[in-house]
């Protein structure tokens, strides 16, 4: 890179091996200087005065309850050798000062601009109403089995994570792998404009986010801006499982690789098996290519998310044998379906990253799946961001862990009593579906019903919520108490 920064080989905070100049950030963001050294060079591109470092840029990003330039002179003084901002810092600092129209839109010009520069990346970018994680992990795994691989860090997907994730890109990464969210329409395709993707894939098209996008039929508008993005050459990796991300894809003459279970589907899985704790394993069909997979996650539906993973790489020319070995290589991980054991023996299947109506019921068929003559107990906690359709979907998912036998409900938050009155419309008795308000009180009540038998060890706790919820709380009762 002829002309490049130092490099400081530095991969943390949104930063790069390359470094920057500032004559680069202000051609990428079109800001200004307003003061400092017009020869400046930068380590990394950082947002976060705490934890900033010796010659960084600081990006002094505005929220809803704070204004970031209030943080520049802290930044300054931690070592930052410039900053971003929006108005002018009080007192003037003596650091190279940048102003922009919007600190937000120039992180993610930053991003792009890096992006830009790197001719020999591919970028695989993915989103849906669930699973999205989980797919980029998986895809993860598969791609890193041959190749030097950049990917979302944790949940990074939003405007603001996205850019930190792809800020650190080197010229030996082959392929970064990105997580798109949003929940509101224009989220997608800006962090599309910032990410500028060769594959895509919508996982899926669920009730989520409608406390923004209304309806279904806006999810879809909103998701399906990743499609629209790709530019011409681009690959689309569609789900055939799900008819409105097949309606999307339609829209648009690019090459298509399609998933699912169906026998056209180019990626296909078969002859699933359930193998309780151990997973699940099916074969695994692309051409002419064929092999049985053990995946070590549970889950049905992660069966799929392990074939949109499968064709995202052969998307990207992946041998079969690397997309295999990296599938099989996969562990779940972060509150998602992962199983411990706590107290005298209770079974705890922890899900508690997040939560939306179709993978809380992914969620209580897993644990029924699992379960076999043992009982069962759901301890949920609300779903976020559903509007309107809150109340009627928190009554389905009552009704559903009742058709599901489970023995207990224990329902947490401001739609508790929704989902106990769905359990007992379909049939659950009034004392084993209960609606708590302190997740505490809940805690309790799981330890009277060991105390009085009426469940035991072997049995089965499915917890599961919003993140916003954070029943992973409840868990930690659990532990202590038992």
């Amino acid at each position: 890179m002829v002309g490049a920064a130092e490099d400081w080989n530095n991969k943390e905070g949104g930063g790069s091996g390359r470094g920057w100049r500032l004559d680069e950030v202000l051609n990428a963001t079109g800001g200004r200087l307003i003061g400092g050294d017009p020869e400046a060079l930068f380590r990394a591109v950082s947002t976060d005065s705490r934890t900033i470092g010796k010659n960084d840029l600081f990006v002094a990003l505005r929220g809803d309850k704070f204004a970031g330039e209030r943080f520049c002179a802290e930044a300054v003084r931690r070592g930052a050798a410039g900053v971003v901002v929006e108005c002018v810092p009080q007192p003037p600092l003596a650091v190279a000062v940048v102003l922009v129209a919007d600190t937000l839109r120039a992180l993610g010009d930053l991003a792009a601009f890096r992006r830009g520069e790197m001719q020999n990346l591919k970028v695989v970018a993915i989103t849906g109403s669930s699973g999205k994680t989980t797919v980029k992990e998986m895809a993860a795994a598969v791609f890193g089995q041959r190749h030097k691989v950049l990917k979302t860090r944790g949940n990074f997907n939003n405007l603001v994570g996205l850019p930190l994730s792809l800020l650190p890109v080197e010229v030996s990464d082959r392929f970064a792998i990105l997580e798109m969210g949003m929940n509101r329409p224009g989220e997608i395709k800006r962090l599309s404009e910032i990410a500028g993707p060769d594959i895509a894939c919508i996982n899926n098209i669920q009730a989520a986010h409608l406390e923004g996008l209304a309806t279904i039929e806006g999810v879809a508008r909103a998701k399906g801006e990743l499609f629209a993005a790709i530019k011409p050459g681009g690959i689309l990796v569609v789900n055939l499982e799900d008819p409105l991300v097949v309606e999307l894809a339609g829209r648009y003459k690019l090459r298509r690789v399609t998933y699912g279970r169906q026998r056209q589907a180019e990626v296909r899985g078969s002859y699933l098996r359930n193998l309780g704790e151990k997973g699940f394993s099916f074969t695994l069909t692309i051409g002419d290519d064929r092999h049985r997979v053990r995946l070590q996650c549970l889950g049905r539906h992660n069966v799929l998310n392990a074939l949109a993973a499968a064709a995202l790489a052969h998307a990207a020319g992946i041998a079969f044998d690397d997309i295999r070995r990296g599938l099989e290589l996969f562990v779940s991980y972060d509150k998602r379906m992962q199983v411990e054991t706590v107290g005298i023996g209770l079974k705890v299947l922890n899900d508690t990253y997040n939560a939306n109506p179709a993978s809380m019921l992914a969620a209580l068929e897993t644990v029924r799946g699992l379960k076999g003559r043992q009982r069962s107990v759901a301890l949920l906690g609300d779903m976020l961001e559903l509007g309107s359709a809150g109340p009627a979907a928190h009554r389905s998912l009552g009704r559903a862990a009742a058709r599901l036998g489970y023995d207990y409900l224990l329902a947490f938050g401001s739609f508790a009593g929704e989902m106990v009155a769905g359990a007992r419309e379909a049939g659950m008795a009034g004392d084993r579906a209960r609606a708590f308000d302190e997740k505490e009180r809940l805690v309790g009540h799981v330890n009277e019903l060991v105390r009085k038998n009426k469940i035991a060890a072997g049995d089965w706790l499915l917890v599961k919520g919003s993140r916003g919820v954070g029943m992973e709380s409840v868990i930690a009762g659990l532990r202590e108490d038992n």
